[in-house]
């Protein structure tokens, strides 16, 4: 288990005795005049409750023909000085490579590979801009016992047994000559904190192959998701789907947190569509959760069966009630067909304001009336 406590009193970095606090130079060398940090900063000083936005990228925050909604997205923040976090499974480079030729805006942090690296955004004097990683992350995860060399092993054998048990499958690393090479040298390129597979399944088949691959990594975040790509061109009827899934150290969720608790974000959004975004949906505390059109099939179905309050007929907000008793608000898109990707995160954050301003005028009719 990985110890996100004592980050939570960095963003009181004023004060000498948080010095004391573990990686306490790391993080100021990664966070310090940051625009993650000057942006909450600039709320701060309009006595506002500190907010951000956190995304999923690939048909949650950017879809091809859905670029508008996303670029007003980009734009409302702006103005209101909200960050954008992305929290993806693309790696940094990859995101890095899509920001530079125009695809993506500058997001002010960037957590890839599924929530296991996070990289912040700094603006130089010179007006150019540098994203710097945060290597105490990165020392937290090394700490939490995820051995790269001891999973791979294991993954073999796992490999072998599910070859052996459900030979149809055809279950595999995503890339294998990428970990043979790493197996072969340690200095071959790979994603440090991420060993992924692929693999064709039924319904029955991927319950049973879920549960076998949680058995071989108990101590490791397992996340299994559709290959949406490949089973985009199925029809309908299909039983049979690719799946990808990722041992991890952690999940999105955790990722979330750790950056709340660094910075002191109070209330936002946290936007997602697949199974790999679905902790990071259901536990990121306070936060508000959409859902967008568009979703996966296994994201509905674990956000489904976690919804405590169900409200009927068609609402596009429902309520899930936490272990600590506090409610959870959840946008799930009831119109897939009209929007998606950020049309959704759009519709959802317009109730929301909408619903912030009916209470603020409710809360000054009651102090008049007092008065």
């Amino acid at each position: 288990m990985i110890n996100f406590e004592n980050i939570s009193k960095f963003h009181t970095s004023e004060k000498k005795e948080t010095k004391k606090i573990e990686g306490f130079e790391m993080l100021m060398e990664t966070y310090h005049d940051s625009e993650l940090m000057e942006m909450l900063g600039t709320q701060r000083e309009r006595n506002e409750k500190t907010t951000a936005f956190f995304t999923d990228i690939d048909n949650t925050f950017y879809k091809a023909g859905k670029e508008n909604a996303m670029a007003y997205l980009t734009e409302k923040a702006k103005e209101r000085n909200i960050p954008i976090i992305a929290v993806t499974g693309n790696d940094f480079n990859g995101v890095y490579q899509r920001i530079e030729s125009g695809e993506l805006p500058r997001f002010q942090v960037i957590s890839g590979s599924v929530g296991t690296e996070i990289w912040v955004l700094h603006k130089s004097e010179d007006g150019k801009y540098e994203y710097k990683k945060d290597e105490y992350f990165e020392k937290l995860l090394i700490k939490g016992g995820f051995e790269r060399e001891e999973l791979v092993k294991k993954s073999i054998n796992l490999i072998k047994e599910l070859s052996f048990k459900f030979p149809e499958s055809n279950f595999d690393f995503q890339i294998p000559e990428i970990e043979s090479a790493w197996l072969a040298d340690k200095t071959a390129k790979c994603q440090p904190f991420k060993i992924s597979f692929h693999f064709f399944a039924d319904q029955q088949s991927l319950e049973q192959i879920s549960q076998i691959a949680q058995e071989y990594f108990p101590s490791q975040s397992v996340i299994i998701c559709e290959e949406i790509n490949y089973n985009s061109t199925l029809s309908p009827d299909e039983v049979v789907k690719k799946y990808c899934l990722d041992v991890l150290p952690l999940s999105k969720g955790d990722t979330v947190n750790y950056l709340s608790k660094l910075s002191d974000i109070q209330q936002g959004i946290v936007a997602g569509d697949s199974g790999n975004d679905v902790e990071m949906l259901l536990h990121s505390g306070s936060l508000n959760s959409v859902l967008v059109g568009g979703y996966k099939p296994e994201a509905e179905k674990y956000i489904g069966e976690a919804i405590t309050v169900k409200k009927e007929g068609k609402r596009s907000f429902q309520k899930i009630v936490q272990p600590d008793g506090s409610i959870k608000a959840i946008y799930i898109e009831q119109e897939p067909d009209r929007r998606q990707a950020a049309e959704s995160i759009k519709r959802a954050a317009e109730i929301l304001l909408r619903a912030e301003l009916i209470k603020s005028m409710r809360e000054k009719r009651q102090s008049l009336s007092k008065s």
